[in-house]
């Protein structure tokens, strides 16, 4: 099989080790990241340092073996510290000590569960939790890990805390404690971090894992200023004799233990599993390949590694995004690189413990805060009020919840607070019972079946139709939410390879949710990149409860019916539209990439606006305002005004990628730098290999530069162009975009 850009599909399983070349950079990268990562998830997790290794290495070796996905990369995860040490806390009575190999046992049991459950086939259930919820769980997870691990910042040993108000509660006491000769240390580490993602993304530091130069400059600034063992991380002298096993005796002879383990077990393979999925899926959405995991396969291959890693001493294993990031940065084609880090980290762990004890708490602290910020940083609570506030009330509620109670708990009362929204949503109105235009009894009865809708089959009706010589399967839906979209999603699974999809919405559907319109986004890219037809019909008389793409909407015609007013971009847009005699619409929509434009695949959240269309001699041309977000600003909307023209003859163009200096380098998978080729001044040209290499004429080169610095890409038949280094581009700017169209339109010669 291939696929765009002319590079083949990476073989799974065995035969993926022909990659080895590039599997094996990519893991040596992910060890470098693992090893300081690992050991402040362990000392996050109340753990001794080495159990972090230890689990880092077991999921190395075994993950491979085992499949699921691609490129995600399996180990300890941050999200999950303070549920570990939650765990410690509640089975050891406040001593982590007695805690932590009561902890091993319920890590054992999560694993078995977890292959009970995968054997069940229950993997894809956790995709149905409300995607709110799960944000707000990692939110406050961020929370979580700053707040405990401020004390460490400063060189302070502050004594586990069940809570988080109970660990910002003792701050004031602590302040006498803090140890000013390590302070700055762990300032200067965390600063460090923040540079790093701002800045280090060039440069020659731009290969290295911001956690790896934090630990160096650690490791250095310890040595400098002599700080005592205490203040460093502590690993044994001998590997084997510092293993920990998991207390199964203890366990078997105390009754009063079993509520409390199976709670915990419960929770470990709760958060576990709605962790998991959601990392793989996000990783998903960046392979280059855009390869799809198989979510029962990865609880099952996670089962194993829980199982292996708690008999050892280890601490629990789930996919973790940001290994996964780098992974894929660094080049990985298959799961072996897994393989190829958990190597490294036993060598690293073999051959420099001496230089792994030298790493001080506080620069591991610094990156543990800055690892919690990401998950929890204000730019997040601004998203969600932006996709609605409907979504921001679960969101802080079930972040409240978490923070006052635990994990578990907390989940549960926002997936509870989700179903009771959804209710009142689909409750109608008292008015209509008061003035008589709706008995009680069809009242209760129209309630009942809103509400038992959430929980059956969306799809009313499904038949087939001809279109254009396609197959397209049109499926009349009712309310599609988060709780009933397993249905759906197997249905189209089930859908033949070539066949189209078109969901008609009628007046049985009162509502989508945020979770099911970020469930069309994804299906509708997915069919967009097989070229499949797709559509969602009957959304005109939806009224969405804010601009956002993915918010939730129900159905309200004389609502939907009514034009919002233009804000000033949207009036400045249309007035050009209007000038070039160009087409325009305001509204916000969901971006899908139906031309497989590379940088179009990067991050997540795209969406486009203030769209202007047209057809001009020599091809049609599209402008519009777009807004995605990527790492490390996770959060944060980046913006720029794209250019798409599409030329009247798909093959006057070949593929390649043009950019400003190294822009977007490590995100050009498959291509290769061509040489000797005439180029604007600054600008490097990629092409697939063996590929047709254009020839920018003097007019083109011109254009480009009169608009630039621009990157220009070209793919399936139709050229992207934008300024990487401004952001919503001016009146004038634009019109030197539409005018650059009319230059594309001219073939270039080819080398």
């Amino acid at each position: 099989m291939a696929t765009e850009l002319g590079t083949a599909l990476p073989a799974a399983g065995l035969a993926g080790l022909r990659h080895w070349r590039h599997d094996l950079v990519a893991g040596l990268q992910v060890a470098l990241l693992w090893t300081p990562f690992s050991l402040g998830v362990a000392v996050a997790s109340g753990a001794p340092p080495i159990a972090g290794l230890i689990s880092a290495v077991v999921a190395g070796l075994l993950y491979p073996l085992l499949g699921g996905s691609h490129v995600t990369v399996s180990g300890p995860a941050a999200a999950l510290a303070p549920v570990v040490l939650w765990g410690m806390l509640t089975l050891g009575g406040g001593d982590l000590a007695a805690g932590y190999p009561l902890v091993l046992v319920a890590i054992v049991l999560t694993g078995l569960v977890q292959l009970a459950l995968a054997a069940a086939r229950v993997g894809q259930y956790a995709a149905m939790l409300p995607a709110t919820v799960v944000e707000a769980m990692l939110a406050a997870i961020g929370i979580m890990i700053v707040v405990r691990q401020v004390p460490a910042l400063f060189g302070v040993a502050a004594p586990p805390s069940p809570s988080v108000v109970q660990s910002v509660a003792a701050w004031p006491h602590l302040a006498a404690a803090v140890e000013w000769t390590v302070a700055p240390i762990g300032l200067a580490s965390l600063a460090l971090m923040f540079a790093l993602r701002r800045w280090g993304r060039s440069g020659p530091l731009r290969w290295l894992p911001s956690a790896i130069v934090v630990a160096a400059f650690g490791v250095a600034g310890g040595w400098l200023v002599g700080l005592p063992p205490g203040q460093l991380v502590r690993l044994p002298t001998a590997l084997a004799d510092s293993l920990t096993f998991p207390a199964f005796a203890e366990v078997a002879a105390r009754p009063d233990l079993w509520l409390s383990l199976a709670v915990v077990v419960v929770t470990f393979t709760m958060i576990d599993g709605v962790e998991s999925v959601a990392s793989v899926k996000a990783v998903d959405k960046i392979d280059p390949w855009r390869r799809k995991s198989d979510a029962n396969r990865t609880l099952r291959a996670m089962g194993v590694c829980n199982l292996a890693s708690g008999l050892i001493g280890g601490l629990t294993v789930i996919p973790n995004a940001v290994p996964s990031r780098a992974n894929i940065d660094a080049g990985a084609r298959t799961l072996w690189s897994n393989l190829y880090s958990g190597l490294f980290l036993l060598l690293f762990v073999f051959a420099l413990p001496g230089l792994l004890g030298r790493i001080p708490l506080a620069a591991i602290a610094g990156v543990l805060v800055y690892i919690g910020w990401r998950l929890c940083e204000p730019a997040l609570f601004a998203r969600m009020l932006a996709v609605g506030r409907d979504r921001f009330l679960v969101f802080v509620a079930t972040v409240a919840a978490i923070l006052a109670t635990d994990l578990l708990v907390g989940m549960l009362i926002g997936i509870a607070l989700e179903l009771v929204l959804l209710i009142y949503l689909l409750t109608p109105s008292l008015r209509f019972v008061l003035t008589g235009r709706l008995g009680p009894r069809d009242a209760a009865a129209l309630l009942w079946k809103n509400f038992s809708g959430m929980f059956r089959s969306p799809v009313i009706k499904h038949r087939t139709e001809e279109r254009a010589g396609v197959t397209v399967h049109v499926l009349t839906m009712g309310s599609l939410v988060g709780f009933n979209l397993l249905a759906l999603e197997k249905l189209v699974e089930r859908l033949p390879a070539r066949h189209g999809l078109a969901l008609r919405f009628t007046e049985s559907a009162r509502i989508i949710d945020h979770t099911a319109a970020e469930f069309l986004q994804h299906v509708e890219e997915e069919f967009a990149a097989a070229g499949r037809p797709f559509a969602v019909e009957g959304l005109a008389n939806f009224y969405p409860f804010s601009a956002h793409p993915l918010a939730a909407r129900m159905q309200e015609p004389h609502l939907a019916r009514e034009q919002a007013q233009r804000d000033r971009r949207a009036q400045q847009m249309a007035a050009l539209a209007a000038e070039l005699g160009l087409e325009f619409s305001a509204g916000t929509r969901a971006t899908v990439n139906r031309h497989g434009f590379i940088y179009l695949r990067r991050g997540d959240q795209r969406e486009e606006s203030n769209l202007i269309t047209g057809v001009r001699p020599g091809g049609r041309v599209a402008i519009f305002d777009y807004g995605h977000t990527s790492p490390p600003d996770y959060h944060v909307t980046h913006r720029h005004t794209l250019l798409v023209y599409e030329p009247a003859d798909p093959s006057a163009w070949p593929e390649f990628v043009l950019t400003p200096g190294h822009y977007l380098e490590r995100y050009l998978v498959g291509l290769r730098e061509a040489e000797g080729a005439p180029l604007p001044e600054g600008y490097r040209l990629y092409t697939p290999p063996g590929g047709a290499v254009p020839a920018f004429s003097p007019a083109l080169a011109a254009a480009i530069a009169a608009a630039g610095p621009l990157y220009l890409e070209s793919r399936r038949g139709a050229l992207l162009a934008f300024c990487p280094h401004r952001e919503l581009e001016e009146p004038a700017m634009v019109r030197r975009l539409h005018a650059l169209a009319a230059d594309l339109a001219v073939p270039q010669p080819r080398l």
